[in-house]
Order: C-alpha cells, then sequence, then structure tokens
C-alpha cells in the first residue's frame, strides 16, 4: 500500500524556499530603485521651481528704469528681495554696476553701460536653490565727443 519512494529528501521545498528569496530580493531591489528615482524627480522639481523663481525675479525688476539709474550711479551692489507668483519660494536680486564698456557706432557717440545681475531663487523648507547670473549693456550717450 506504501507506494512512496523511501529516498526522498525535501528537494521541491528546498528550491521553492531558494526561488522565494531570490523573487523577495528582486522585489526589495525594485522598490528601492523606485524610491530613488521618486527623489531624483523632486529633486528636479524642485530645482525648476528655483530657477522659475530666479528668472522671474529677474524679469519683474529689470524693466524698473529707476532700479537701473540707481545702480548705475551706486558704487555698491544693490540688493532686493522680490515677490515671486510661485507658493513657497522666494527670490533675492543683487545689481552690480560693471563699468563702462566700449564704444559703439559711427563715431563712438555711443558707449556701454555694464550691470551684472545675480538672482538667487530658493525654496526654504526643502533647502532647494538656484543662482543665475545674468549681464545687461544699457547703451548710453558718450558724453565725452
Amino acid at each position: 500500500m506504501n507506494s512512496l519512494p523511501k529516498n526522498q529528501q525535501g528537494a521541491t521545498l528546498f528550491i521553492a524556499l531558494i526561488m522565494l528569496v531570490i523573487i523577495s530580493l528582486l522585489g526589495v531591489t525594485a522598490l528601492k530603485n523606485a524610491s530613488i528615482e521618486e527623489q531624483m524627480s523632486s529633486n528636479l522639481y524642485q530645482k525648476n521651481i528655483t530657477f522659475q523663481a530666479s528668472e522671474s525675479a529677474v524679469e519683474s525688476t529689470i524693466n524698473n528704469a529707476s532700479l537701473i539709474s540707481q545702480v548705475l550711479t551706486s558704487t555698491t551692489p544693490i540688493n532686493q528681495t522680490v515677490s515671486v507668483p510661485i507658493p513657497n519660494a522666494t527670490a533675492n536680486v543683487t545689481y552690480t554696476s560693471t563699468g563702462v564698456g566700449p564704444s559703439i557706432g559711427n563715431s563712438q557717440q555711443f558707449g556701454g553701460q555694464r550691470i551684472m545681475i545675480t538672482s538667487t531663487g530658493q525654496i526654504a523648507a526643502v533647502n532647494a536653490r538656484t543662482v543665475t547670473i545674468h549681464g545687461i549693456v544699457r547703451t548710453v550717450p558718450n558724453l565725452g565727443n
């Protein structure tokens, strides 16, 4: 009545346990990779937000004629905190006059006054920050000619 072979040692159970361990390791690795990718995506999103805040601050102040005139007559950098239309983001802009550029035009009647603009966009809650640097030249008549 007994039809089972006498030499079985439980090899199927051992192989099933090994396969279960391998599948579990693959699952844990996949979860870890997904977590890292989510963190990378979040960092990229925060960087983009701070970059947009920085650029928005420059755009909102660059056409301010009285500010540009003040920068050109100042010997020290001028700092401004700018409100930006991005939630949780702040921006600071620093304007620095960097001197007079080369003369241009017929008879050298125009010159360029150079301004360096350093803008910092940040989200303090997640310690994200982007700094952009722009250079502009304002064309003005040469008064020496």
